[in-house]
C-alpha cells in the first residue's frame, strides 16, 4: 500500500504544479485583457468614436443648379432640369430577382437587365439602374419603397431648341461640365457650387436624419446673355440649308454682325446637329467652323487691300489702270481676269473683281505695307470672341513672302481668314473704318439674373482707314457690286452693298488646289447709307454643274437674310424714311 502511495505522489505533485501555472497564465491573461479593455476605454475612445460615426454618417453631395444659356433677349438656348437617377445597394438586396421582377414595371428595363446590373456590380454596396429619369418613374420608385433602392437627385442639362446655334452653345459631358462652345467657355461661371448634407443612418443605410455637421446649401450657377439671337439664327440657318442642298454643296458658314457694335447676332454652321443627341451624330459637326477653319477667301478678300492702298495714298479714285484685256505677265507669272477689261478705275476694278488691277496695285504697296494692312485689319490674329477653339488664320511673317506674294495676296491667295475675321474686317469697312471687337456674349447673370458682368459698350480695336475712304469704298465701289449684279444681290426694299469671291480649294495635305472644287462667298451690308448689318455666307464645295460663282451660289443667302432680318429688326426701307420726313 506504501508503494503504490509513493509511486502516485509525484503524479500528483505535478499535475498541481500544472495547474497552478494555467492559473497563473489566467490570471496574466485577464490581467492583460484588464489592461487592454482600460487601453480600449481610454487611449483608443476617441479613434473608436470617429470610425463608428464615420460609418453611421454619410457625406451626401447636393448638386447645383447649372445656370442657363440665353439668347439677346431672353430666350432660353440651355437649361438644367431636375431629374433622378435610380440606384442600389445590392448588398441591402436580399431577394435580387423579386426586386428586379417589381422594378422592371417601372423602369424601361427588363428584371435581368436589373439583376445583372447588381450582380456585376464593381461596388458591393452601389450600382446606378438608370439615370435621370422622369418625375412620373422617380414617384413610382419611391411608392415602392424597396429595401436597398433608392433616388439620387441630379441635374439633367436641356438644349429646347435643339439645332439652333449648336455649335456656338456647346454640349455638357455626364459629369455636368461644359465641352464646348459657351458651354465650354463660361463654365466655371456657369457651374455654381454643390451643397452637402450629412446623413446619419443605422444599420441597414436607412437614413435617420441629419448628421452632426447638417447642410451646407449649394450655390447655383449664374447664368449667360448671348448677341445671338434665336430668331435671326433660325432664318440664317434654314436659307443656308436651302442653299446647301440646292448646289449640293458639302458645307456652309454664315455670319451676321452689326458693324456699329461688334455684336454676332447669327453664327451658323451647315449641317448641324441635336444638341440633346450630341452622341449620335459624328464629331466633326460639333466644330464651329466659322472660328475654328480659316479658308483662302479669294476676290472676297479685295476691299481690304483696296482700303490700304487708298487710305496709304498708293492710288487714287480717279487713276486709269491699264487692266490688259484680262491677261498680263508680272515677271514671267502670267494672270488672268474672268471678266476681261482694259481700262479700269478702283471702283471698277472691285466691281469686276479684277485680279491683273490688283495685283498692279499689289507691286505699288509691297510687302511690307500689304503685311501691315492686313494687320491693321486683325488678320493673322485672334478676334478674342470669347469662343474656345478660334484659330488665329494663317498670315505668314514678312519673311516668307516672296515676289508671288505681292500679286497673289491682293486676289486673296496665300493667306488664310476665318470667317468671323472676314466679317469683322468688311464690318470695319462700311463702318467708317473703325474695327470693332466682335462679341458674342452680352452679359453674364448671377442665379437670381442680376447683371454681374456687362458688355453693352463697343470695343473699338483701331481705326484702319480714313473714315472717307471707307465711306468711298462702301457707297461707290461696294455698292456698284451689287448694282451691276443683277437680280440675285438685289435686296430691295433695302439698297445693299457687297463683295463676291469665287476661290478655289486647296489641297490639305500638299500643294496645289482641287479640282473643281470651290468656295463660294458673298459679303454684304444694309441699309447702304447706313448699315446695320453685315451678312457674310460661305458655301464650301458647291456642284460645278449646277453653279459655283459666289455671286450665284451664296449671294441669293445673303440678300434674302438681309431682307428677313432688317424687317424683324424694324428697320425702315429707305423709301419710308422718306415718306415718314
Amino acid at each position: 500500500m506504501s508503494e503504490l502511495a509513493d509511486t502516485t505522489c509525484p503524479d500528483a505533485r505535478s499535475q498541481v504544479r500544472m495547474a497552478g501555472f494555467l492559473l497563473a497564465c489566467l490570471g496574466v491573461a485577464f490581467v492583460g485583457l484588464l489592461f487592454r479593455l482600460v487601453y480600449i476605454d481610454t487611449a483608443l475612445a476617441p479613434r473608436l468614436q470617429a470610425i463608428a460615426e464615420q460609418q453611421q454618417e454619410t457625406l451626401s453631395m447636393i448638386p447645383a443648379r447649372r445656370g442657363s444659356i440665353l439668347d439677346t433677349r431672353g430666350r432660353v438656348l440651355a437649361v438644367s432640369q431636375m431629374r433622378y437617377s435610380v440606384f442600389a445597394d445590392p448588398e441591402l438586396v436580399e431577394q435580387k430577382d423579386e426586386t428586379a421582377r417589381v422594378l422592371s414595371h417601372v423602369l424601361e428595363m427588363s428584371a435581368g437587365e436589373i439583376e445583372n446590373e447588381m450582380w456585376a456590380s464593381g461596388s458591393p454596396r452601389f450600382c446606378w439602374l438608370q439615370r435621370r429619369v422622369d418625375e412620373v418613374t422617380a414617384d413610382a420608385v419611391r411608392g415602392l419603397k424597396l429595401t436597398g433602392i433608392g433616388l439620387h437627385p441630379e441635374f439633367e442639362r436641356d438644349w429646347p431648341m435643339h439645332e439652333t446655334a449648336c455649335q456656338v452653345i456647346g454640349i455638357v459631358g455626364s459629369d455636368g461640365k461644359g465641352l464646348e462652345g459657351v458651354e465650354l467657355a463660361y463654365n466655371a461661371h456657369l457651374s455654381g457650387t454643390p451643397g452637402e448634407r450629412n446623413v446619419r443612418r443605422d444599420a441597414r443605410r436607412h437614413a435617420l436624419g441629419a448628421g452632426a455637421d447638417g447642410l451646407a446649401p449649394p450655390v447655383d450657377g449664374g447664368h449667360v446673355l448671348l448677341t445671338i439671337d434665336s430668331v435671326i439664327q433660325t432664318i440664317v440657318e434654314e436659307r443656308l440649308a436651302d442653299q446647301v442642298q440646292q448646289f449640293e454643296a458639302e458645307s456652309g458658314v454664315a455670319v451676321v454682325m452689326s458693324p456699329k457694335t461688334g455684336e454676332v447676332l447669327a453664327l451658323a454652321n451647315v449641317p448641324t446637329f441635336d444638341v440633346n443627341r450630341y452622341n449620335d451624330f459624328d464629331a466633326s459637326l460639333r466644330r464651329d467652323r466659322a472660328i475654328t477653319d480659316p479658308v483662302e477667301p479669294g476676290s472676297i478678300f479685295k476691299p481690304v487691300v483696296m482700303a490700304g492702298a487708298l487710305d496709304g495714298g498708293f492710288v487714287h479714285v480717279t487713276e486709269q489702270i491699264d487692266c490688259h484685256n484680262g491677261m498680263f505677265s508680272f515677271g514671267g507669272r502670267i494672270i488672268h481676269d474672268t471678266h476681261p477689261k482694259s481700262i479700269l478705275d478702283p471702283r471698277g476694278i472691285i466691281v469686276h473683281s479684277s485680279n491683273i488691277g490688283m495685283g498692279i496695285i499689289g507691286e505699288r504697296m509691297g510687302n511690307k505695307v500689304l503685311r501691315e494692312t492686313l494687320s491693321k485689319f486683325g488678320l493673322g490674329a485672334l478676334t478674342q470672341v470669347g469662343l474656345p477653339g478660334e484659330s488665329e488664320g494663317i498670315v505668314p511673317p514678312l519673311k516668307q513672302w516672296n515676289r508671288y506674294s505681292t500679286t497673289s495676296v491682293p486676289m486673296g491667295h496665300e493667306v488664310a481668314v476665318t470667317p468671323l475675321q472676314l466679317a469683322a474686317a468688311f464690318s470695319a469697312v462700311v463702318n467708317h473704318g473703325v474695327l470693332l471687337r466682335p462679341r458674342i456674349v452680352r452679359a453674364k447673370l448671377g442665379a437670381d439674373y442680376a447683371p454681374v458682368e456687362e458688355f453693352d459698350e463697343p470695343e473699338m480695336i483701331q481705326r484702319v482707314m480714313a473714315p472717307e475712304v471707307a465711306d468711298y469704298i462702301r457707297r461707290e465701289m461696294l455698292t456698284g457690286v451689287v448694282e451691276e449684279g443683277g437680280e440675285p444681290l438685289d435686296a430691295s426694299p433695302y439698297a445693299m452693298c457687297g463683295k463676291t469671291g469665287t476661290a478655289q480649294v486647296p489641297y490639305t495635305n500638299r500643294r496645289g488646289y482641287e479640282p473643281n472644287a470651290y468656295l463660294s462667298s458673298f459679303v454684304g451690308a444694309a441699309p447702304v447709307d447706313d448699315p446695320e448689318i453685315v451678312v457674310l455666307v460661305m458655301i464650301r464645295k458647291p456642284n460645278r454643274a449646277i453653279g459655283y460663282y459666289g455671286r450665284v451660289v451664296s449671294g441669293p443667302v445673303v440678300r434674302d437674310v438681309v431682307r428677313s432680318v432688317l424687317a424683324y429688326l424694324e428697320v425702315a426701307p429707305p423709301a419710308q424714311l422718306a415718306t415718314s420726313r
